[in-house]
C-alpha cells in the first residue's frame, strides 16, 4: 500500500507512464509562458533588476540564472531572448543552468537554449547544482511536488493511502513530520474532508537555499498564504476540467495542490532566506509593463483579438491574475 504522496510521485513522474512523461502540451491546462511570450519578457525584466543587485556585490564574478523545472525550455528561451535584446551587457555575463527531472524535456530545453549562444549546464536534481550567485526561478513547479494527504474521520485525522487496487484508504500517519499538521487540522476537518501537506515543497526550498551564495529565489505558482487550520484539498485536472477521483487512471491526469506560500516563507527563514516580496501575478505583470503589450495589440482582426485574450488571461482575476502568486526570497548574508 502506498501513501498518497508516493502514489502521486509515481502517477506524475514515472519515466514511462507518468503524467509529465506523456503530457500533451496545453491539453489539460495552459502555463503562462505557453499562453504568451510577454510573460517571459516581463519576468526577464524583473530578473534583470535582481541580477543587477547581485552584480553590484560581485562586479567581476560570473552570474547565473537557474530555472528549476524548466520543462522543454519554452520559458527559458523567452527569458534569454529578452535579456539578450534589452540587457546585452548583463546577458554577456550570464550562464544558464537548467534543472528538470525528465531527461527528454531537459535535452530539448538545452538544445533550444544553446541556439541563443549562451553557456548552458543541466541537472536532473536541484541538489546537484553547484553553489552560485544569481537568481533561481521556477514557474508552476511547486504545485507539482508530491503531497501527503490527510482526511478527517470521526473527529480524528488520518493519512490517505492507495492500495494495490487503486482504492483510497485511511490509516495512521506515515511519518513524524505529519504530526504537527494533523494536530492543527484535528477538529477542523469534517468527515471526508481532506488537506494536502507539502512536506516536499518545504524540503525543496531548504535545498534550493543551500545552493545560493548571493542572490534570489523567485517562485511563481498558484496558491496563497494559508492560515493555520485552513484546508487545502488536492485536485486533478483533465482536459481543462477538475476531476474528483484522484486515483483514477494514474498518469492520465494532472494531480496538484495549491502552494502554501506561508509555509514556504517560514521554511525560507529557517534556510536563511528573507522575504523580498509577495504579490499576485496580476500585480507582478502590470507593474512590469504588461499593459504596454496589450496596447500594442490594437486591431479588430481575429488574430489581434486572440492575442489580447491571452494577455488578459494572465492578469484577469478569474484567469491567472489573482490565483497565481509571485514569491521572491533573498539569501541573507
Amino acid at each position: 500500500m502506498l501513501s498518497f504522496r508516493d502514489f502521486m510521485e509515481s502517477a506524475l513522474y514515472d519515466p514511462e507512464l507518468g503524467y509529465y512523461s506523456v503530457r500533451e502540451k496545453a491539453a489539460d491546462f495552459y502555463t503562462a509562458p505557453e499562453l504568451h511570450g510577454a510573460f517571459g519578457a516581463v519576468l526577464a525584466d524583473r530578473m534583470a533588476l535582481l541580477l543587477g543587485r547581485v552584480a553590484s556585490l560581485r562586479p567581476a564574478g560570473p552570474l547565473f540564472l537557474v530555472e528549476a523545472g524548466c520543462g522543454d525550455g519554452t520559458l527559458s528561451c523567452q527569458v534569454a531572448r529578452r535579456l539578450r535584446e534589452k540587457y546585452p551587457a548583463l546577458a554577456s555575463r550570464l550562464s544558464f543552468v537548467l534543472v528538470e527531472r525528465g531527461r527528454k524535456d531537459l535535452t530539448t530545453a538545452v538544445r533550444r537554449l544553446t541556439a541563443f549562444g549562451v553557456p548552458v549546464t543541466a541537472h536532473t536534481r536541484i541538489a546537484d547544482v553547484p553553489r552560485f550567485s544569481g537568481v533561481l526561478y521556477s514557474n508552476e513547479l511547486l504545485d507539482s511536488l508530491p503531497v501527503h494527504l490527510l482526511e478527517g474521520r470521526d473527529g480524528k485525522v488520518f493519512e490517505v493511502f492507495v492500495d494495490a487496487a487503486g482504492r483510497e484508504v485511511c490509516g495512521p500517519l506515515s511519518c513524524p513530520e505529519l504530526e504537527a499538521p494533523a494536530a492543527t487540522m484535528k477538529g477542523v476537518l469534517q468527515d471526508g474532508e481532506r488537506h494536502a501537506v507539502g512536506l516536499e515543497a518545504k524540503s525543496w526550498i531548504a535545498t534550493t537555499a543551500s545552493r545560493v551564495e548571493e542572490g534570489f529565489i523567485l517562485s511563481i505558482d498558484y496558491g496563497k498564504r494559508f492560515v493555520p487550520g485552513a484546508a487545502n484539498p488536492p485536485r486533478a485536472f483533465h482536459r481543462h476540467a477538475v476531476e474528483t477521483e484522484l486515483t483514477r487512471e494514474p498518469g492520465a491526469q494532472d494531480l496538484t495542490a495549491s502552494v502554501d506560500f506561508e509555509a514556504l516563507i517560514s521554511a525560507g527563514y529557517c534556510a536563511n532566506l528573507a522575504l523580498e516580496s509577495y504579490e499576485s501575478l496580476s500585480e507582478f505583470l502590470i507593474d512590469g509593463g504588461l499593459l504596454n503589450w496589450l496596447e500594442a495589440t490594437a486591431g479588430d482582426d481575429s488574430a489581434a483579438y486572440r492575442e489580447r485574450a491571452k494577455l488578459k488571461t494572465l492578469i484577469h482575476p478569474e484567469g491567472m491574475g489573482e490565483v497565481f502568486k509571485v514569491l521572491t526570497q533573498r539569501k541573507m548574508e
